[in-house]
């Protein structure tokens, strides 16, 4: 067959959608060989992070995702996997809010400034990070829990899950970054986005699109069931850029399990995501995010909810967005200790203090990677 320059390349297969891609890719070794070229030219992290860093930033950017858990998502990522530019777009950044310090210093290590908002946040970086604008700005305190599994909780001035928001900004040329902190995972903040088609993270390892098929093929937005205007005009923006946002499904849709917004659970990275490798791979540990799980569900008005209860321990560096039940019963009592004697609690506590001792670590995280990795594989 004969190959095409790869510009020549560029141009068509930008106007493909990624199904059609995918079958292009099928007809031949040739076909196949130009697909995943382009891809690996098309699908990197330079194209969303140039605007914001230099070379040897984005690898440092990279870095601390690693350190800290904190991902991209919002406009950018949905640009990573649109293959597109919304002009003058910020960068958004998610990361719990006990790792958001690093994030913030380093920011202005490299040449960004703190801009506080007018109202309601402090005009030094260290006080602002110390607000919690879900209680009026007192001090800020992660609401405290009994449980090592606990429900999400409408709490939050910006949005269910989210405890502050920083800006950041550089001039020639003018660039904005936003750092969004969560009480707890910050997963649970993009779950309770106004729709499915921002619902798109890129990890230091990876870029994961939890909604692809809708998003991407049929531009459809399911529309999630929550509260505030804020939401309306931001689902209004997204309508202008030519989704179709859904807030009802049919109930045929809704029973339909090959349907882009089937019901049921899901994890972060299974077959119905969109995963692609951030390349070059780094030498860095590997990400747990794939350890985060919900579930799609339907309320009266066939409206989507989205469902998960919040996984935080002493014995996890990050929290979690878990719906398995099965799972939830049987790290329960390792992960809070004992209420009563029992062999079967004994045995647990027995392991998580060997895995503590031979990982010289007193996280647990990648034990529940495997953990749920090892359960997915068995159903």
């Amino acid at each position: 067959m004969f190959e095409l320059p790869a510009t020549t390349d560029n141009f068509f297969f930008s106007l493909l959608s990624p199904a059609d891609l995918l079958r292009y890719s099928r007809i031949s070794r040739s076909a196949y060989k130009a697909v995943s070229s382009y891809i690996r030219r098309t699908f990197t992290i330079e194209h969303v992070l140039s605007r914001f860093f230099d070379p040897l930033e984005i690898k440092m950017f990279r870095q601390h995702q690693s350190r800290t858990g904190m991902f991209i998502s919002g406009s950018t990522a949905l640009q990573f996997f649109n293959r597109e530019t919304y002009a003058d777009s910020d960068l958004d950044l998610y990361v719990e809010h006990r790792y958001s310090e690093m994030i913030a210093l380093w920011l202005l290590s490299i040449g960004y400034t703190f801009v506080p908002r007018p109202k309601y946040q402090a005009q030094d970086l260290q006080v602002a990070l110390a607000e919690n604008m879900a209680y009026d700005n007192v001090h800020f305190t992660v609401p405290n829990q009994t449980d090592a599994f606990f429900a999400s909780t409408s709490m939050g001035y910006f949005g269910r899950g989210v405890a502050n928001v920083y800006n950041f900004t550089k001039s020639n040329p003018p660039r904005k970054i936003q750092l969004i902190t969560s009480f707890h995972c910050p997963l649970e903040v993009i779950l309770h986005f106004h729709s499915t088609c921002v619902m798109n993270v890129i990890t230091h390892e990876a870029a994961y699109s939890l909604y692809p098929y809708a998003t991407f093929e049929q531009k459809r937005s399911l529309i999630i069931s929550t509260e505030g205007s804020k939401q309306d005009s931001a689902r209004a923006k997204y309508a202008e850029r030519g989704w179709e946002m859904v807030g009802r499904l049919s109930q045929n849709e809704i029973g339909d399990s090959s349907s882009a917004f089937a019901q049921g659970e899901r994890y972060l990275g299974d077959s119905r995501c969109w995963k692609i490798p951030i390349l070059p791979k780094l030498d860095l540990p590997e990400s747990f995010i794939e350890v985060n799980t919900w579930s799609l569900k339907y309320n009266t008005a066939r409206e989507g909810v989205m469902a998960f209860k919040i996984l935080l321990t002493d014995h996890l560096r990050y929290s979690y967005v878990i719906v398995d039940e099965s799972m939830q019963n049987f790290l329960t009592p390792t992960l809070l200790g004992p209420e009563e004697d029992g062999q079967c609690v004994v045995l647990h506590l027995l392991f998580i203090r060997l895995l503590i001792l031979t990982t010289g670590s007193r996280f647990i995280d990648r034990y529940l990677l495997q953990s749920l990795n090892w359960k997915r594989e068995l159903s």
